[in-house]
């Protein structure tokens, strides 16, 4: 059995290559859902400037 190292380099460099291309994708389709969901809410972003800081 020969030892390829540089064969198993290349592989696991493609394979790194692969799961980065697919992670761009996975990303933009979660802060899509996030947005959609967000905005579901109806929920201002300045509703929590509003209220007044309770003391301590």
């Amino acid at each position: 059995m020969v030892n390829d190292r540089k064969g198993r380099r290349t592989r696991r460099l493609q394979v790194l290559r692969f799961f980065g291309v697919l992670a761009l994708p996975v990303l933009m389709l979660g802060s899509a859902i996030a947005v959609a969901e967000w905005a579901a809410n109806g929920a201002p972003a300045t509703e929590f400037a509003r209220t007044p800081a309770t003391p301590r």
